[in-house]
């Protein structure tokens, strides 16, 4: 391969350019500040970019790369380490002893559950964390579980 190698599909830059080969993305990613150039995608789309020049890597992969580092400038890339973070709430004493109460009254999981403002399940769990769990659920007729929400 060579600097003027062309992509199978060409790219759009925000340049308004279509780029379709290496030396038209390689002047694109120059004119960048400097700042933008040092970031991790761009340092990366010039490795692949070289690798492709010097027939050591895909052209594919310098492809990817340039999309991947155009999508983070133009903010439309995920996070690769996000992950839905859940905010915990602690349990109050008052909520403790009014669960505690409500599993001695013979309350079901799910009226716990409103009362609490908490889900049926973690009821249960903290439930059998402070040692008054529910009792096993029963089978209705069928055979099937009544749910909290049926």
């Amino acid at each position: 391969m060579s600097w003027d190698s062309e992509f199978a599909e060409p790219i759009d830059l925000p340049n308004n350019v279509v780029a379709t080969t290496l030396r038209q993305v390689t002047a694109y990613i120059s004119e960048l500040p400097d700042a933008e150039q040092n970031s991790r995608e761009w340092q990366n789309a010039r490795q692949r970019i070289l690798d492709a020049a010097d027939q050591v890597g895909s052209i594919w992969f310098a492809r990817i790369a340039i999309i991947q580092a155009l999508q983070r400038d133009r903010g439309n890339l995920v996070r690769r380490d996000f992950r839905p973070r859940f905010r915990k709430r602690s349990w109050s004493p008052e909520e403790l002893t009014l669960l505690n109460k409500l599993v001695v009254a013979g309350a079901s999981p799910c009226t716990a559950a409103e009362a609490l403002n908490r889900t049926e399940e973690t009821v249960r769990i903290k439930a059998r964390m402070i040692g008054c769990s529910f009792p096993h659920r029963k089978p209705n007729r069928v055979g099937v579980f009544k749910r909290c929400d049926a």
